[in-house]
């Protein structure tokens, strides 16, 4: 648990500055950190789990981020979290324990971290072109974060929380190649229609 309270600190101490509140106080951009917020509290609850292994789940952080930029997605995944938990308490379901739910905030934001960097790098190395926005920094980028997103809550999972067992392990990896081209296949069609139908709406293409 500590080891993830760390993490995260020492990530927003990076990411947030001062710039984050002038970007809140802009109509379009409150209005997406309000649609991203309810669509990923939504995307979540879409889960696929193994019997003892934590659940996996479509991401969208690839578009989001690209939308909002980094500051404020790395807002936007704690809310995102939290929305579902919050609402569970008002109908007295169970909610998520604190060690999944800091597990899942910890390895989504090092997941925004790199698809953002990811997208920094394509925009630094490769021409600015409608189509490598959409396939390189859209549909492969995101097919890395999904890759990254299994392996980050492998290693949190039964690295650092020491839960589950060695055999399981390899069943877990699995779901890499199934959460993948379906992430990447999400997040390359909603790319597609942002950026030719509300181009403005996204972060990422105003910068360039």
């Amino acid at each position: 648990m500590w080891w993830f309270c760390a993490l995260l600190l020492t990530v927003y101490y990076l990411v947030l500055d001062r710039k984050v509140w002038p970007l809140l106080r802009q109509p379009l951009l409150q209005a997406l950190f309000v649609g991203a917020l309810l669509a990923l509290s939504v995307l979540w609850q879409l889960k696929a789990q193994l019997p003892d292994l934590p659940p996996v789940h479509f991401l969208g952080i690839t578009t989001v981020a690209l939308l909002l930029g980094l500051r404020l997605t790395v807002l936007v995944i704690p809310l995102a979290l939290l929305l579902p938990q919050l609402a569970a308490l008002a109908m007295r379901y169970p909610v998520t324990e604190l060690n999944a739910i800091l597990l899942q905030w910890a390895v989504l934001t090092l997941v925004a971290v790199q698809s953002y960097g990811c997208y920094l790098l394509i925009s630094h190395k490769l021409p600015q072109h409608l189509f490598v926005a959409i396939f390189v920094s859209g549909f492969l980028n995101s097919l890395c974060s999904a890759l990254t997103f299994v392996a980050l809550l492998a290693l949190g999972f039964f690295g650092v929380l020491g839960a589950g067992e060695d055999s399981q392990v390899n069943d877990f990896l699995l779901v890499m190649p199934l959460l993948a081209m379906p992430e990447a296949l999400l997040n390359g069609m909603a790319l597609t229609l942002l950026l030719v139908y509300k181009p403005h709406w996204v972060a990422a293409y105003r910068q360039t």
